[in-house]
């Protein structure tokens, strides 16, 4: 929801009415999921307010139909199974939307980054002025014409240092860092596949994906283009990080699985979820395929190609 506000407010404010107007209980069987995610990340379950969103997944377009934002978990739980594929990517997503509430998100960020880069130049504009009107002649003399010079220092490095920030990729190590410790918290190898499967299914689509373009139209313009190249490279290059990070959690992760991966590899078409949540037959069929744990092979066949 973080990401939708700055991408259009207007959305955003539709998707918060109809949140307000049709919100209703969760159902055992997602709050017990909800729960687990929270907990898993430090935070306390019973600070959170759980809600079941129905129709949420149209204002989201293909993200996994939910959020845990400003003290409410939100899930649309007829499409959040189907649109997440599999159990393992909805535990990741769940734990992922954990993670950045904990964090504070996108909110966190922004006011962070705000009130680093005007500390920098306030101390820039701030050490101009001492200097100068130690050394400099010009200052000691114009005062007023100092602290002009001084101000424009202070918002000239304000901006420099925003635009490092922005080239440093800050944003993206820090959803890095998120998305890693969101992986170390799934705690089954057969979750971590099911994210990996996923992502890869992820990165086909994005560099397939083309700029929407009516006929009769003229091309968009180069800079629009570089820019929208530019931005399915950095996803695609954080969903590889995502893979990457996956393959070296599987390392030590053993033969770790969760409850609902156990009982499916012990029982595939047989076994119901105690809480009432209703798996896929995609992931029934996927428990049956799976080799045993100590003869599982390498991930190599799932490793996303080098251009």
């Amino acid at each position: 929801m973080d990401s939708l506000y700055f991408i259009g407010k207007a959305q955003f404010h539709q998707l918060a009415t109809h949140i307000a107007l049709y919100h209703e209980d969760m159902s055992a069987g997602y709050k017990h999921l909800s729960t687990d995610a929270v907990m898993a990340v430090g935070l306390k379950p019973h600070k959170f307010t759980y809600w079941n969103v129905p129709m949420m997944s149209g204002y989201l377009g293909k993200t996994v139909p939910l959020d845990i934002h400003g003290g409410y978990v939100m899930i649309d739980e007829e499409k959040v199974m189907p649109m997440a594929t599999s159990y393992g990517m909805l535990r990741y997503a769940l734990l992922t939307s954990a993670v950045r509430a904990k964090e504070g998100g996108r909110w966190r960020y922004d006011f962070m980054t705000m009130n680093s880069t005007l500390a920098i130049g306030t101390a820039a504009g701030f050490g101009l002025l001492s200097f100068g009107r130690q050394r400099i002649r010009w200052m000691r003399r114009h005062p007023i014409g100092s602290v002009v010079a001084s101000f424009v220092a202070c918002l000239t490095t304000t901006v420099i240092a925003r635009q490092g920030i922005k080239a440093l990729g800050i944003g993206v190590v820090q959803a890095q860092n998120s998305h890693k410790r969101a992986l170390t918290c799934l705690h089954c190898v057969d979750c971590l596949e099911d994210v990996n499967t996923y992502t890869l299914k992820q990165i086909e689509e994005l560099k397939a994906q083309q700029i929407p373009q009516q006929a009769g139209m003229p091309p968009p313009p180069e800079e629009y283009v570089r820019r929208f190249k530019k931005g399915v490279e950095m996803q695609c290059r954080l969903l590889e990080t995502d893979m990457e990070e996956v393959r070296l959690i599987r390392k030590w992760a053993g033969a770790s699985l969760c409850d609902v991966h156990q009982h499916l590899r012990d029982d595939p078409m047989g076994y119901k979820e105690p809480h009432g949540l209703v798996l896929l037959a995609s992931d029934r069929a996927r428990a049956a395929e799976r080799p045993p744990l100590a003869a599982m092979p390498d991930d190599k066949e799932i490793r996303p190609a080098k251009n």
